[in-house]
């Protein structure tokens, strides 16, 4: 199975009809509008992480010019011919010699069935998804090409003795969206002249050959900032060997039926270490002082809080002090943001939430800012902020509740309601966080950022009352209660707008 001429991306067309696999040619060339069309929000990401890496190898635009031809027109059949000539062998699941993110030679006493190969799928945190049972039993070449590169590239090793990826074992992955499947590819693909700002000294690496072409060696010690772009893409951590496919039949992750299929793979423990950061155009980087030196990570999903609440990592860069974390965006929304021209921005959010090799939640979501966004950092935070001051409020309301004020002997409930109130307060707050970013008038957001300062006072009052109600008659308690309250009453009058300005056009 060839990734640049065989028939294995799933889609159905925009308009609404049947499910199908398509080949690249057909995706890049033809006018039809398609969209992503798998069972798993987590391999339809992974989808369109793979094709925007095959783009960025194959078809990397000279300036923004060429990307923003490329991202109204399809390719010509010749435009196409010309980006995959010398790649073909590159990109063949069942090469003899090669074969795509695999290395030969695995020495493996038993085989692993593809089951593992799908993040999630087995081990002690499966039932926190929705699994068909034999989702893993028989991969078609398309599902078996994109769970090997997400398993690479977005997830944490098989366990003790297998390293994750260039990001870590759980980077949140950030991708501007478009209006189908071929413009959202090639509106995250970079520009020569993006990556000679933002990566500089990408083109003296650009020559380099995938891992699975060149492998890392045993013990191999590597500079992350020595790896190139392509193959920093395409990183393979793990050494695995596919099984021969079998006959044809149905996959059992997609549905549809394939020429061939895969059940099984080999797997061996592997240690190299890659010392200092690789820059993933993908993901947004945090920076921090500890101990003196300046260490930076990548994003990572590691508390059930929902995506707004790091909006600020995605899309607000600021710098590293005693006081606060440095943050670099995703080179992709660095780029759609010079190129936005105004426009509204749809932002794709991926990542897994583990515990170690455990993958607890998956993370998968589109969040839409107004048109005029990327001058109004300020608002966008000021929401973002609000929303979290609001939940620290009624936290600490509902903690000095349950403690009380043992120097006053003022006794407390005894009872953490304050460990509580997270789940309902993050639930009745996300669609309505999430309408404002889409909808607010960044030139002037002061009017609706009153009536959601409003709305939350209203929903933090609410929640407080129905959390202490089944306390609220005993004797003993009713001093806590009304010193929670007072607290409450008076912080919330503090987070109620002052006449503040807020500059929304300005950065």
């Amino acid at each position: 199975m060839n990734l640049l001429t065989d028939d294995w991306i799933p889609v159905r067309p925009l308009g609404g009809g049947a499910c199908q696999q398509i080949t690249l040619q057909t995706l890049l060339c033809n006018g039809q509008r398609w969209l992503v069309a798998l069972p798993r929000d987590d391999m339809e990401m992974a989808t369109f992480q793979l094709l925007i890496c095959l783009l960025q190898t194959l078809w990397m635009p000279s300036d923004a010019q060429q990307l923003i031809q490329r991202i109204r027109q399809p390719l010509s059949a010749g435009e196409f011919a010309d980006g995959v000539a010398g790649w073909q062998q590159a990109f063949d699941l069942n090469h003899p010699q090669q074969p795509f993110m695999q290395v030969k030679g695995v020495a493996a006493k038993e085989v692993t069935g593809m089951d593992k190969l799908l993040v999630g799928l087995t081990g002690s945190t499966s039932g926190a998804f929705v699994n068909q049972p034999g989702q893993g039993k028989a991969l078609c070449g398309g599902c078996t090409a994109i769970a090997l590169f997400n398993q690479a590239c977005n997830a944490p090793g098989f366990g003790g003795g297998f390293k994750s990826g260039l990001r870590g074992g759980s980077p949140v992955t950030t991708l501007v969206q478009g209006d189908c499947l071929r413009t959202t590819i090639w509106f995250n693909v970079l520009s020569e002249t993006t990556l000679d700002q933002f990566c500089p000294g990408w083109r003296e690496q650009r020559a380099q050959p995938f891992t699975w072409q060149q492998p890392i060696k045993k013990e191999e010690v590597i500079a992350g900032s020595s790896i190139g772009l392509a193959r920093g893409l395409f990183w393979q951590p793990a050494h695995i060997k596919l099984s021969p496919p079998d006959g044809a039949g149905q996959c059992s992750a997609c549905g549809r039926s394939a020429s061939q299929r895969y059940r099984s793979f080999l797997k061996e423990k592997f240690n190299f270490t890659v010392n200092g950061l690789w820059l993933h155009p993908h993901s947004p980087l945090i920076q921090q002082i500890k101990k003196g030196q300046v260490e930076w990570r990548y994003m990572a999903f590691s508390t059930p809080a929902p995506s707004w609440t790091q909006i600020g990592r995605m899309l607000i860069e600021q710098q590293v002090n005693k006081q606060q974390e440095g943050r670099r965006v995703a080179t992709t929304v660095g780029q759609a943001r010079m190129m936005s021209g105004g426009r509204a921005l749809r932002l794709m959010i991926g990542g897994y939430r583990n515990n170690k090799a455990s993958i607890i939640e998956r993370r998968h979501e589109v969040l839409q800012f107004n048109h005029g966004w990327q001058h109004a950092m300020p608002a966008i935070n000021e929401i973002v902020t609000l929303g979290l001051e609001y939940r620290k409020v009624l936290r600490t309301a509902l903690w000095i509740f349950a403690e009380g004020a043992k120097e006053s002997g003022i006794k407390g409930a005894g009872v953490a309601l304050h460990e509580k109130v997270d789940a309902p307060y993050y639930r009745q707050s996300q669609a309505r966080v999430l309408n404002l970013l889409a909808q607010i008038d960044f030139q002037s957001p002061l009017p609706q950022l009153a009536q959601f300062q409003t709305q939350q006072r209203q929903l933090c009052l609410q929640l407080f009352n129905d959390l202490s109600a089944p306390y609220a008659h005993h004797p003993k308690l009713i001093c806590s209660l009304a010193q929670a309250r007072r607290y409450l009453t008076s912080s919330l009058a503090k987070l109620q707008p002052q006449g503040e300005h807020i500059d929304g056009a300005a950065v």
